[in-house]
Protein backbone atom coordinates (compact mmCIF):
# COMPACT_ATOMS: atom_id res chain seq x y z
CA UNK A 1 0.00 0.00 0.00
CA UNK A 2 2.80 2.14 0.91
CA UNK A 3 4.68 1.61 -2.55
CA UNK A 4 0.97 3.22 -4.24
CA UNK A 5 1.31 6.53 -2.42
CA UNK A 6 4.56 6.74 -3.68
CA UNK A 7 4.10 6.17 -7.12
CA UNK A 8 0.79 8.46 -7.10
CA UNK A 9 2.59 11.03 -4.95
CA UNK A 10 5.17 11.62 -7.78
CA UNK A 11 2.83 12.73 -10.33
CA UNK A 12 2.05 16.32 -10.84
CA UNK A 13 -1.32 17.84 -9.33
CA UNK A 14 -1.65 19.91 -12.41
CA UNK A 15 -0.38 17.24 -15.32
CA UNK A 16 -2.36 17.11 -18.73
CA UNK A 17 -1.83 14.32 -21.37
CA UNK A 18 -2.28 16.48 -24.34
CA UNK A 19 0.00 19.73 -24.84
CA UNK A 20 -2.08 23.18 -24.63
CA UNK A 21 -2.34 23.18 -28.25
CA UNK A 22 -4.39 19.34 -28.21
CA UNK A 23 -6.41 20.76 -25.28
CA UNK A 24 -7.28 23.97 -27.49
CA UNK A 25 -7.56 22.26 -30.54
CA UNK A 26 -9.82 19.54 -28.93
CA UNK A 27 -12.07 22.15 -27.35
CA UNK A 28 -12.59 24.09 -30.41
CA UNK A 29 -13.62 20.46 -32.52
CA UNK A 30 -16.31 20.08 -30.75
CA UNK A 31 -17.31 23.70 -30.03
CA UNK A 32 -16.76 25.55 -32.97
CA UNK A 33 -18.40 28.72 -31.82
CA UNK A 34 -16.33 29.00 -28.50
CA UNK A 35 -14.88 32.19 -27.90
CA UNK A 36 -11.31 32.35 -26.06
CA UNK A 37 -12.82 33.06 -22.96
CA UNK A 38 -14.92 29.84 -22.96
CA UNK A 39 -11.93 28.13 -24.34
CA UNK A 40 -9.93 29.47 -21.81
CA UNK A 41 -12.56 28.02 -19.27
CA UNK A 42 -12.54 24.67 -20.74
CA UNK A 43 -9.04 24.36 -21.21
CA UNK A 44 -7.91 25.65 -17.48
CA UNK A 45 -5.59 28.01 -19.33
CA UNK A 46 -5.39 31.93 -19.67
CA UNK A 47 -7.51 34.04 -22.28
CA UNK A 48 -3.84 35.22 -23.47
CA UNK A 49 -2.28 31.61 -23.93
CA UNK A 50 -5.65 30.50 -25.55
CA UNK A 51 -5.19 33.65 -27.94
CA UNK A 52 -1.53 32.95 -28.67
CA UNK A 53 -2.42 29.27 -29.35
CA UNK A 54 -5.55 29.76 -31.48
CA UNK A 55 -3.76 32.53 -33.39
CA UNK A 56 -0.58 30.07 -34.13
CA UNK A 57 -2.81 27.06 -34.80
CA UNK A 58 -4.57 29.49 -37.58
CA UNK A 59 -1.43 30.77 -38.99
CA UNK A 60 -0.26 26.89 -39.62
CA UNK A 61 -3.22 25.96 -41.33
CA UNK A 62 -4.68 23.84 -38.65
CA UNK A 63 -7.77 25.77 -38.09
CA UNK A 64 -9.77 28.77 -40.15
CA UNK A 65 -11.17 31.99 -38.29
CA UNK A 66 -14.40 33.62 -39.85
CA UNK A 67 -16.04 36.52 -38.46
CA UNK A 68 -19.70 36.10 -37.69
CA UNK A 69 -21.34 38.75 -36.10
CA UNK A 70 -19.23 40.44 -33.29
CA UNK A 71 -17.85 36.97 -32.56
CA UNK A 72 -15.27 34.13 -34.08
CA UNK A 73 -16.06 31.06 -35.83
CA UNK A 74 -13.18 28.50 -36.04
CA UNK A 75 -13.29 25.58 -38.23
CA UNK A 76 -10.74 22.98 -38.16
CA UNK A 77 -9.10 21.56 -41.10
CA UNK A 78 -9.51 17.95 -40.18
CA UNK A 79 -7.47 16.87 -43.37
CA UNK A 80 -4.01 18.69 -41.31
CA UNK A 81 -1.58 15.87 -40.92
CA UNK A 82 -0.10 15.97 -37.54
CA UNK A 83 3.48 17.60 -37.57
CA UNK A 84 5.02 15.62 -35.05
CA UNK A 85 6.98 12.66 -37.01
CA UNK A 86 5.33 9.91 -34.52
CA UNK A 87 1.97 10.88 -35.58
CA UNK A 88 3.04 11.83 -39.30
CA UNK A 89 0.08 9.38 -40.86
CA UNK A 90 -2.58 10.66 -38.46
CA UNK A 91 -4.93 13.83 -39.84
CA UNK A 92 -6.37 16.06 -36.80
CA UNK A 93 -10.29 14.21 -37.33
CA UNK A 94 -8.56 10.89 -36.40
CA UNK A 95 -6.55 12.11 -33.27
CA UNK A 96 -9.90 13.89 -32.19
CA UNK A 97 -12.61 11.28 -33.00
CA UNK A 98 -10.19 8.94 -30.73
CA UNK A 99 -9.98 11.19 -27.88
CA UNK A 100 -13.86 11.78 -28.24
CA UNK A 101 -14.47 8.50 -28.04
CA UNK A 102 -12.27 7.93 -25.12
CA UNK A 103 -14.24 11.01 -23.49
CA UNK A 104 -17.40 9.42 -24.08
CA UNK A 105 -16.49 6.06 -22.96
CA UNK A 106 -15.22 8.01 -19.69
CA UNK A 107 -17.98 9.74 -19.38
CA UNK A 108 -20.43 7.02 -19.44
CA UNK A 109 -18.28 5.05 -16.97
CA UNK A 110 -18.62 7.64 -14.20
CA UNK A 111 -22.67 8.50 -14.81
CA UNK A 112 -22.86 4.36 -14.30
Amino acid sequence: MEKDKARTSIVPKKWNFLSNYGLVLTHLFQNSDATLREIARGTDLTERAVYQIVRELEEHGFIGKKRVGRRNAYTVNEGAILSFPVYRDLNIAQMVSALRLIMDESRDSVSA
